[in-house]
């Protein structure tokens, strides 16, 4: 029987927004909470290129395998981080807001969405977002 080989490499730019868009990720807890994110996405044996956070929201854009369903990998992430945050931070509340954004990214050309996740801070201080790679009220 001739063997098959096969080549994904799928790429999705997520973006999880705080319930209420409260402002509860410092400078400080971004890193913590990247360390939540991380690990369950290699225990989905998925992989975080890249993280950025911003007072009230998170940037990630994620390498997934093509025989998860995404709608299964955000739910995990989500779920974990907060149970994770929750143990970790014990006095401080938070919580995901219900929606999620969600896009497809061409993994061979994203270099500048590569820096925009990495530089959240600057573009926000800054204030120069990208309006298309920003998830509004209504999405989140």
């Amino acid at each position: 029987m001739k063997q098959r080989r096969s080549f994904t490499y799928l790429l999705y730019h997520l973006v999880f927004c705080t319930k209420g868009r409260e402002p509860c990720i410092s400078s400080r807890e971004a890193p913590v909470l990247f360390s939540f994110l991380e690990s369950k996405a290699h225990e989905l044996d998925c992989y975080l290129e890249e993280f950025g956070a911003w007072r009230e929201h998170v940037h990630l854009l994620l390498r997934a395998r093509p025989t998860l369903p995404l709608c299964e990998v955000y739910r995990q992430l989500k779920a974990f981080s907060t149970y994770s945050w929750r143990h970790y931070y014990a006095d401080k509340p938070f919580k995901w807001a219900d929606g999620t954004y969600a896009v497809t990214v061409d993994p061979f050309d994203c270099e500048q969405l590569r820096q925009y996740i990495r530089n959240q801070p600057r573009h926000h201080y800054e204030r120069s977002t990208v309006r298309h790679w920003e998830p509004d009220d209504e999405t989140t």
